[in-house]
């Protein structure tokens, strides 16, 4: 007999596919909706690089402050930070239009989005120290299928309505995080009941951010190629649009593109956890960064359509394969009164690097074109891959202090 999905597993797909069906609109469609109230590449490479730097230091913050202040609920900390988002789109709908207002709200939207994933990472390793039947590479599955479908959706939606359809359906999703956060809490807080005697965090005092990077410096070069080689993966995510239409596409094309691309991410976060224990999970990163490589190559050389919408399978091994493990390495590897330091550091890292794409990334596409731009981006994740694999240590041999971290 096959083994129900828990409630907990349920509840936490329902707050993971809230930030995914979120992110659709942030990163995916960013170009969309900014080029379509009259941004040019360069503008809202701006844009997005100010939004992605307001998520990196408001996922470290708040990470250090959930460490250093046991007793705050998770659900407050996200009910500000979806207010925030309300709110932006909301304005974004009173004036659409390029301009002071639409710039900062943008940016206000993305940096809140972006701290959420953080919060919600935190609240996984906080979810299982406690002994809640969670089963993260599942519920993290339902995030790409959600991805995948509203990313179909908004597609058909912008070319038969316009790309204020984003901002409505935006609000939507943004209503949904907030419903779907009161549940998770609840199970956050039944389970500490249950178990009242795990209380490390509130006994061991935890570490301050400088002290964190000196104490962890295998994991800091770890987050260091990290940042590398999310600024190629955002180079292709945040500009696809222009990759697709130089291709001969449009939106709607971009829609079914990352929609198979979420797609096929699911297989390997459903069975992560079926991955062979033969390997460590620092062994199955250090390949998932050499996928980053191919993969950001193989799009950059992509000869048509069809062939660009095939690659989008090497995002299992890569991207899918990284996301579902990373999130366990680190909890093994780091103690557990800095979890939300380090989960908060591992999104900031990665916003950090859709920072330098955006910068980089949206300059170069106006002036190189797409294919010099795409294949320079296969040299800086070829770098990121070097230095990854450099600081993913086996967690084997990690001590239980971390210190080995």
């Amino acid at each position: 007999m096959k083994k129900r999905v828990s409630a907990v597993t349920f509840h936490y797909m329902l707050i993971t596919a809230g930030f995914w069906m979120s992110f659709c609109f942030v990163s995916t469609n960013a170009a969309v909706y900014l080029q379509g109230v009259g941004y040019s590449n360069a503008q809202l490479g701006i844009i997005l690089a100010l939004g992605n730097i307001g998520g990196a230091v408001l996922s470290t913050l708040i990470g250090d402050f959930l460490d250093r202040h046991p007793r705050v609920r998770h659900i407050q900390v996200l009910h500000v930070l979806c207010l925030v988002q309300a709110v932006s789109l909301v304005l974004l709908r009173f004036r659409p239009v390029s301009g002071l207002l639409t710039s900062v709200c943008y940016t206000l939207y993305c940096s809140a989005l972006m701290a959420v994933n953080a919060v919600n990472l935190d609240l996984c390793v906080r979810l299982e120290h406690v002994g809640a039947d969670l089963n993260f590479g599942l519920a993290r599955s339902v995030g790409s299928l959600a991805f995948m479908v509203v990313s179909v959706i908004l597609g058909v939606l912008v070319e038969r309505f316009s790309h204020l359809a984003l901002l409505y359906s935006g609000f939507l999703v943004v209503c949904f995080q907030f419903a779907s956060n009161f549940l998770v809490d609840r199970d956050l807080r039944a389970a500490e009941t249950a178990h009242p005697a795990i209380t490390e965090r509130e006994k061991v005092k935890s570490l301050s951010l400088v002290q964190f990077i000196r104490h962890h410096r295998t994991f800091s070069v770890l987050l260091l190629g990290v940042t590398i080689i999310f600024m190629a993966h955002n180079m292709d995510g945040n500009f696809m649009i222009n990759e697709i239409r130089a291709l001969g596409g449009d939106a709607s094309d971009m829609g079914l593109i990352a929609a198979f691309q979420a797609l096929v991410e699911v297989p390997v976060m459903v069975f992560s956890s079926r991955l062979s224990k033969k390997w460590s999970y620092a062994r199955y990163i250090r390949l998932a960064f050499v996928f980053f490589v191919i993969k950001i190559l193989v799009y950059a050389l992509a000869p048509s359509l069809p062939f660009f919408f095939a690659a989008r399978l090497l995002q299992a091994p890569s991207y899918a394969l990284y996301i579902v493990l990373i999130v366990p390495y680190a909890d093994l590897v780091i103690p557990h009164q800095d979890s939300a330091k380090a989960q908060g550091l591992l999104v900031s890292v990665t916003n950090l690097g859709g920072v330098l794409a955006s910068l980089a990334g949206g300059a170069m596409f106006d002036s190189l074109g797409v294919r010099p731009t795409m294949l320079i981006a296969a040299g800086i994740a070829l770098l990121g891959c070097v230095i990854g694999c450099l600081g993913a240590k086996d967690e084997r041999t990690a001590s239980p202090s971390g210190k080995a971290a």
